[in-house]
């Protein structure tokens, strides 16, 4: 493995296949984060599967081909450990939180998941009826819902960006196990995954460890799944639901994850949507008392991304409210203020630095940041940076 330096007690390790491993020792802790980056989302679910990707992660902890799922639970707990695992649009996350001395355990539980889910058919049959009932509980949820709607109409053509990562309850239905395995087969691979720790770890040991639990790719599955750039599409919707609330999305383009102006957004998006100290909550809840949630955010993927703003509010409120986010998206770029700059980047810096006492929050930024393709900045670089915007960036 070919070993960098990332940034000071950062490291980085390489292989041939593409399998990379990163690690940040952080003086003074006593547990660890680890965690497998996979290169698939629910935009890579075949078109008449969405939601092959979420029910994959589902079934990795039913059981593998030497443990089953009481094992994994077992082995987990008597390290006084957490496993968990999430599925995003581009990326499948399965993660560790435990102390120190159970590295070792987490790591081989993490690469067993990974690389040898059983996929028992009786398993199979079990867990999709809870993936069933957890797409119903989504669907009811009149806000998921809204969103749900707002995605489908954000991109042309029916890309794959504007499926539910839960999927279709049809198509669950539907899903065979060749399939699954099949899914897992392409995308599953070491060569297409990174392995992050950080706290109490050495990176020597961790990269000689990991070497050897996710062995080499062979040059025959090298072979990289294509996915379809998205085009961001304009237009209104509006969709009947008998809810006591409307719910307003309104989005617009944003950078890619990788893009120079990811910072310069994100303390716009301070000002105009994020917090109590925020313009739109200012605008809409305290001032005129026209909603209890609104806020605005930036999603960002590989090669696209939007900014959302959000407000939930009475039916008879709805056009109202809408004008005021237009009006408040329309006079931002002209009326920013240096205090409202400064009181964005204190909160951002302050919220950065909290999330350092987090081993878990640190293993997410360097995961995220290699998935994406984003330079690997140390802390006191991304403060810097932060620091030295002005209302001209």
């Amino acid at each position: 493995m070919v070993i960098e330096r990332l940034y000071e007690r950062a490291y980085a390790a390489k292989r041939s296949d593409g399998f990379r491993v990163l690690v940040e020792e952080v003086p003074g802790s006593r547990s660890v984060s680890v965690g497998v980056w996979v290169n698939v989302g629910s935009r890579d679910d075949p078109e008449p599967a969405p939601g092959l990707a979420h029910f994959i992660e589902h079934l990795a902890f039913k059981g593998t081909k030497s443990r089953d799922s009481e094992a994994i639970s077992r082995e987990i707990d008597a390290v006084g450990g957490h496993l968990n695992a999430a599925t995003g649009k581009e990326t499948t996350f399965y993660y560790a939180d435990l102390p120190a001395e159970g590295i070792s355990v987490a790591l081989d539980l993490l690469s067993d998941l990974v690389l040898h889910p059983a996929f028992e058919p009786e398993k199979i049959e079990l867990e999709r009826t809870v993936v069933l009932e957890e797409i119903r509980g989504h669907e009811d949820d009149p806000e998921q819902s809204a969103f749900d709607r707002f995605a489908a109409g954000l991109w042309e053509g029916g890309h794959p960006l504007s499926r539910p990562i839960l999927g279709a309850s049809g198509a669950i239905t539907l899903l065979k196990r060749e399939d699954i395995a099949a899914h897992h087969r392409s995308h599953y691979r070491p060569g297409r995954m990174i392995l992050v720790a950080c706290g109490a770890v050495d990176h020597a040991r961790l990269f000689e460890v990991a070497d050897r639990l996710f062995p080499p790719d062979r040059a025959s599955d090298r072979v990289e799944p294509g996915r379809r750039p998205p085009v961001l599409r304009s237009g209104r919707e509006h969709h009947d639901r008998p809810t006591g609330q409307t719910h307003i999305y309104l989005g617009l383009p944003g950078p890619r994850a990788a893009d120079a102006d990811r910072l310069p957004l994100e303390v716009a998006n301070a000002i105009l949507g994020d917090g109590t100290g925020s313009r739109l909550f200012r605008a809409i809840r305290e001032d005129r008392g026209l909603a209890y949630a609104v806020g605005s955010g930036v999603t960002r993927y590989t090669d696209t991304g939007f900014w959302l703003t959000y407000a939930g509010v009475a039916p008879q409120a709805t056009e109202r409210v809408i004008d005021l986010i237009q009006r408040e998206l329309e006079s931002l770029p002209e009326s920013l203020k240096e205090e409202e700059i400064a009181l964005a980047k204190a909160r951002l810096r302050g919220s950065f630095i909290l999330g350092l006492e987090s081993n878990a929050t640190r293993a997410a930024r360097l995961g995220s940041a290699a998935l994406e393709g984003r330079e690997s900045l140390s802390p006191d670089e991304v403060l810097g940076r932060l620091a030295a915007l002005d209302r001209e960036d």
